[in-house]
């Protein structure tokens, strides 16, 4: 069964960012999303989770070596895209408040949204 994404926060400004390293666990907050499923926007508050990922890793820019997730992570400023690779891997493309473009990738993370 292909993995689709029901949601999108494709440059909504994150207005707060926590990561739990202990129980891999990621939150982002923002003032609204866009719903994919519905066709609109939702002007509403929001938290995206992520959690329980098998690996998480990155790359900083355009190099191509995946790094441990830790080794570049940073507080999200924007989410500029996020899709599935093999319906098991989550990619994301985001800018850090220090200006970096980060590609992060997740192994089968449990996602929600509140």
């Amino acid at each position: 069964m292909e993995r689709k994404l029901e949601y999108s926060f494709d440059d909504e400004p994150v207005t707060k960012f926590c990561y739990d390293l202990d129980n891999k666990k990621i939150e982002v907050h923002f003032r609204g999303h866009y719903d994919l499923i519905k066709d609109t926007y939702i002007d509403a508050p929001c938290i995206w989770i992520i959690e329980n990922w098998e690996y998480a890793k990155s790359t900083v820019g355009d190099e191509q070596k995946r790094d441990d997730l830790n080794k570049h992570i940073g507080v999200f400023s924007l989410i500029l895209y996020m899709k599935y690779n093999n319906d098991k891997e989550l990619e994301m493309h985001v800018l850090t408040v220090d200006d970096r473009y980060l590609t992060l990738f997740f192994k089968d993370p449990k996602l929600s949204l509140k």
